[in-house]
């Protein structure tokens, strides 16, 4: 099974690794007791939102979000990784 990472811009500078299992990106970041805000879980309210620097992302499609979102920002809440992506917090 193929292996993503996931780069966090932060203080401390973190990488994650993990099998492309399809998997949220919150539930993947909370399990590497990487914590960020969110209330909903659904893309809904946008509590959650973080720089995607680089990579690529994609959204359920039983959840797409309807909070708004800027240039770059995403919600990973309700996301996928598809590649390895850089993302700040």
């Amino acid at each position: 099974m193929k292996k993503i990472a996931i780069k966090i811009k932060t203080q401390n500078k973190t990488e994650i690794v993990f099998s492309s299992k399809k998997k949220i990106l919150l539930k993947i970041l909370e399990k590497n007791n990487i914590l960020i805000q969110y209330n909903c879980r659904n893309g809904f309210c946008g509590c959650c939102k973080i720089k995607l620097i680089s990579g690529k992302i994609i959204y359920c499609k039983n959840k797409q979000p309807i909070a708004y979102c800027n240039l770059q920002e995403i919600l990973p809440c309700s996301c996928f990784v598809v590649e390895d992506i850089t993302i700040k917090i």
